[in-house]
C-alpha cells in the first residue's frame, strides 16, 4: 500500500489539473502567435516599400504594432498564469488580495477550455467595490481555482451556456456565490461535493472522481462549507469561507 500525505496529493493533483488544460493551452497560445507572424510579416512588407507609402500606409503599420503589442501581452499572461499554477504561490499566503481580480484571472485562464472560451457567457457581481481580504490562506485560493476548474468541465459535459459568480463579503464574512445559466449541473456532481464535504476525510482507491474528493478536502480541512439553493431552471451553489482573524 501507498501512503500519501494531504500535500503530496496536492501536488500530484496540481500536475493533473494543469496537464488536462494543455491542449487548450498550446491551442491558446497559437491563435497570437500566429497573427503576430501575420502583422510581423505584414509590417515588413509595408516597411519595403516605405518609398512608396500613402497618407495612410504608416497609421496602418501603427495598428499592427499595438495588435502585435496586446497579443505578446496575451501570450505573456498566459504563461504567467501557467508558471502561478506549477509553483507554490507561497506569496498568496497573507496578501492583500484582491477577490474580484482574482476570480477573473482564474476564469481568463480557464478559457484553454475551449467549449468555456466559445460558448460560455461568464459573470462577475460583488456587493461591494473592491472586495479585498488578507484573510485566505494559500490552500483554499488554490482549491477554490481547481473547484472553478472542475465546474467548467461540468458545464461542458451538461452544454450549459452561462455562469456568474458573485462575490459576498463583509468585516467578517466572506461568501461566493455560483449560479449557471441555462441548464443546471447534474444531480451527480452535486451528490459528489455534498458526499466529499461529509465524509470522513479518508481517501479511498475506488472514489469516483479522485481530484474533486481532492479539492473539496482541501476545503473542508480549512473549514469551507457549501450550501445549495433550490431552482429548477439553474443550479446555485454558495462556498462560505472562514474568515482567519474572526
Amino acid at each position: 500500500m501507498i501512503e500519501l500525505s494531504m500535500n503530496d496529493f496536492i501536488e500530484l493533483y496540481k500536475l493533473a489539473s494543469i496537464g488536462k488544460l494543455v491542449g487548450g493551452l498550446i491551442h491558446n497560445l497559437n491563435g497570437p502567435l500566429q497573427n503576430l507572424g501575420l502583422d510581423l510579416e505584414m509590417a515588413h512588407l509595408s516597411l519595403k516599400k516605405e518609398s512608396k507609402w500613402d497618407n495612410s500606409s504608416p497609421k496602418d503599420i501603427i495598428i499592427r504594432l499595438q495588435r502585435m503589442e496586446e497579443e505578446h501581452e496575451r501570450i505573456n499572461s498566459l504563461i504567467r498564469s501557467t508558471a502561478a499554477k506549477a509553483e507554490d504561490n507561497a506569496d498568496l499566503d497573507n496578501t492583500l488580495l484582491n477577490l474580484y481580480e482574482f476570480l477573473k484571472k482564474e476564469l481568463d485562464y480557464l478559457h484553454t477550455n475551449l467549449y468555456f472560451k466559445h460558448n460560455v457567457h461568464t459573470e462577475i457581481l460583488i456587493n461591494n467595490t473592491p472586495p479585498l481580504t488578507s484573510e485566505l490562506n494559500k490552500d483554499s485560493l488554490m482549491a477554490l481555482g481547481w473547484f472553478l476548474q472542475v465546474i467548467v468541465e461540468e458545464l461542458e459535459k451538461q452544454k450549459i451556456k452561462g455562469l456568474r459568480l458573485g462575490i459576498i463579503s463583509d468585516n467578517s464574512n466572506l461568501q461566493i456565490k455560483i449560479e449557471t445559466q441555462g441548464g443546471k449541473v447534474s444531480a451527480n456532481f452535486i451528490g459528489q461535493i455534498k458526499e466529499a464535504m461529509s465524509s470522513s476525510g479518508i481517501i479511498k482507491s475506488d472514489n469516483k472522481n479522485l481530484g474533486i474528493f481532492i479539492v473539496l478536502l482541501i476545503f473542508k480541512s480549512n473549514g469551507i462549507t457549501f450550501e445549495f439553493e433550490p431552482n429548477s431552471s439553474c443550479s446555485n451553489m454558495i462556498i462560505n469561507f472562514p474568515m482567519l482573524n474572526h
